[in-house]
Parts: structure tokens; sequence; C-alpha cells
């Protein structure tokens, strides 16, 4: 199935512990992570760019001047990942859960969510999921204090999702406090945009969190095409 295509701002950065080390003279790059250390063997300016920017916190990618044409082509739905943005995301899969996906609004305050990686291996897809199809929330899935934010936890996932602010929280929360529902409906009961309740639930759906029939949940990596 297809990904979805977030209609508000997709971020990206690194854990904070990870350090970015070039090394011009093999032709490689080094990310020394809490996992161990992961080689990278792309150091084109793009990936350098990319990866120095990650580690200044969430950041948005379009912004290197070799993605932004493309990055408008895709969110438009009007075209697909160019060469140098699929040489990045393969490095990007590469650093597994040392990468923290993001989603802000158009306000410049910051993310709203955040997909943590609680262990190295953990790979993250950005699902679409129908506006009227029913969604519910794993069973053991709770809501704890975090760093002074709120996170999503459940036990046996790779992944928890940290609430930083509106509408994500409340989001999150009417997802917990209804055995099912769908994106149509919470929109329409928090008076939320519901392009922006689609893009939380697959932020949500895409960190494992979110129960669908079997099939029904698309496995297309996060601004795959």
């Amino acid at each position: 199935m297809k990904s979805h295509i977030p209609s508000a701002r997709p971020l990206w950065s690194l854990l904070e512990d990870a350090v970015v080390e070039s090394d011009p003279e093999r032709g490689h790059l080094t990310v020394h992570g809490r996992w161990g250390d992961i080689l990278l063997h792309d150091e084109s300016p793009v990936v350098l760019e990319a990866l120095h920017r990650m580690t200044l916190g969430p950041v948005s990618l379009e912004n290197i001047p070799a993605l932004h044409e493309n990055f408008v082509s895709w969110k438009s739905g009007t075209g697909r990942p160019c060469q140098m943005w699929r040489r990045l995301k393969q490095t990007l899969d590469q650093l597994g859960g040392c990468v923290i996906p993001s989603l802000g609004l158009d306000d410049g305050v910051g993310p709203i969510l955040s997909v943590v990686a609680i262990a190295g291996d953990a790979v993250f897809t950005l699902p679409h999921i129908p506006h009227s199809q029913p969604i519910s929330i794993l069973a053991d899935t709770s809501i704890e204090g975090l760093n002074g934010d709120q996170a999503m936890v459940c036990p046996g996932l790779d992944y928890q999702v940290t609430l930083h602010r509106a509408p994500a929280t409340e989001i999150a929360k009417s997802l917990m406090h209804s055995p099912s529902s769908t994106i149509a409906e919470i929109a329409n009961n928090l008076q939320v945009e519901r392009l922006i309740v689609a893009d939380v639930v697959a932020y949500i759906a895409g960190a494992g969190f979110i129960v669908l029939p079997p099939g029904e949940i698309g496995s297309a990596a996060c601004a795959d095409g």
C-alpha cells in the first residue's frame, strides 16, 4: 500500500547522544550512537549536510537546496523522490533507531510529536490510513510523563511517541479513550483539521501503536514515495 504524505511538516533529527564523524581519507562516515558505531559509505555533500543539520535538532530536510524541488513535488503528489533523496533515505534507514522522525506545523514553534526508538534496529514506516478506516490503539498502551512531555508507550514496541503539544496530545488521548474510531470522527469531535489528524495518526501507526485489520496498513517507508 502507498505511504502517507504529510500535509504538515515532516522533520528529522538524530538522537542527542549521536555523533557524526567524517573520514575523508577512507571515504566514509561513522555515526557513534547508544547502540554502537554505524559505518556509512555515502559521504556525499547532501548526506553530510543532512546529518549535520539533524544533530542540531528537528529540521526540515527540504531546506537543503539539492532536495527542495523534489520534496515540493513529492508533497504535492506530482512526483517521486529523486535519486539524491533515495540515497539520503537509504542512509537514514541504515541509521535505524538513531533517527527521530517528528511532525511539525507551519507555525515555526517546533514539533507536535516525535517518534523515538528504544531499539537500535527499529524500522519506522509512515502508512496511509483512509479517513473512514476504523482504528484503535494497542490494549497495553499508556501515556506517561517523560522529561516534561507526555509519551505514548507500549510493552514490546520498538518506539515510543513523545507528545510535545496540541493537537497531537488531544488526538492521541482521543484514540486512547475510544475502543475504535476513525480519522474523520476524531477530527469532527476535536474540531481539528482532518489532514492534521491523519498526519498524527500516521506517525502513531508508523510507530506500531495502531491496530488495523490484516493487510489494511501500508508498509512503505516514510517519504519513500
